[in-house]
């Protein structure tokens, strides 16, 4: 089980982690990121809990994820994928000239979708495939055109099963997060290590608790306190995995009240506890 995929979309804003193997006989991921991931599955078997649904996967899916959106994946290994992940701004950039394909983008980008995790997408390991091959032997300040053709490559692949993914009205097109809970995430990203403490957010983005609770809520589809739960857990795990640093050290650092609570946390989300964690690594 890997919990933290750490990727710093203002310095890479496409990164491709290309046919990666996971043996364990279980694995399960929990987590969000301000990126928006591809993520195709070659081997394994399991569930994705996302947008309060509960979706199968096996061989052939392809999950989309969008910014900051909440995710639990909970596979049966061997577990074998393939993860592209990107900053939605920069395709959005690139797709000026395609007006189609980029009001396509768009919503699998900022609308509510009803599905995603979509099944039988073995084309998309072919595309992964061949991109890979290329970034080999591209230099690396020409290689964001081959994550761009890519990605147009995809989204071509997939519409055809569109409304699958969204029944909405395209011409009343809302984004999926309101100005409100972009601020929120932000303003989470600024201070997830210190206690939480709604009302300082309240005064900090001069709102009503009651109104950032339920806009959170409405755009997330998770309260604030599971965002920034799984935002420390995050953290931790990258920690577990980087550092050689106790458990206590660690729930001060990314939190959480004491060594304890957080043990008690991280096994009630990942089912294992944090020395289990870092002994699988």
């Amino acid at each position: 089980m890997k919990l933290s995929t750490n990727v710093d979309v203002r310095k890479e804003p496409f990164h491709l982690n290309h046919y990666k193997i996971s043996r364990k006989p279980a694995w399960e991921i929990y987590h969000a990121h301000p990126c928006m991931e591809f993520l195709y599955v070659y081997e394994g078997h399991g569930r994705v809990e996302v947008n309060k649904q509960v979706l199968p996967v096996e061989p052939g899916t392809l999950l989309v994820f969008q910014p900051f959106q909440l995710h639990r994946l909970q596979i049966k290994g061997p577990f074998v994928r393939s993860i592209l992940m990107f900053d939605p701004y920069k395709l959005d950039a690139a797709l000026l000239a395609f007006s189609g394909i980029r009001q396509w983008f768009n919503i699998l980008w900022k609308q509510p979708l009803q599905c995603q995790a979509i099944g039988e997408q073995q084309h998309v390991a072919v595309l992964f495939e061949r991109l890979h091959e290329k970034l080999a032997r591209t230099l690396l300040h020409k290689q964001e055109e081959e994550f761009i053709l890519s990605l147009l490559a995809i989204l071509q692949g997939i519409e055809p099963v569109r409304k699958k993914l969204y029944s909405g009205l395209e011409d009343k097109l809302r984004p999926r997060y309101s100005h409100t809970a972009i601020q929120m995430i932000e303003w989470i990203e600024l201070h997830y290590k210190e206690k939480f403490d709604l009302n300082r957010m309240s005064e900090d983005l001069h709102l009503s608790t009651y109104y950032l609770s339920h806009t959170f809520r409405q755009s997330t589809g998770s309260s604030i306190t599971e965002f920034i739960v799984a935002r420390r857990l995050k953290e931790a795990c990258l920690l577990l995995e980087t550092t050689n640093k106790t458990a206590g050290f660690i729930a001060q650092e990314v939190g959480f009240l004491n060594g304890s609570y957080f043990c008690r946390v991280f096994k009630t989300v990942l089912g294992i506890t944090p020395k289990t964690y870092r002994l699988q690594l």
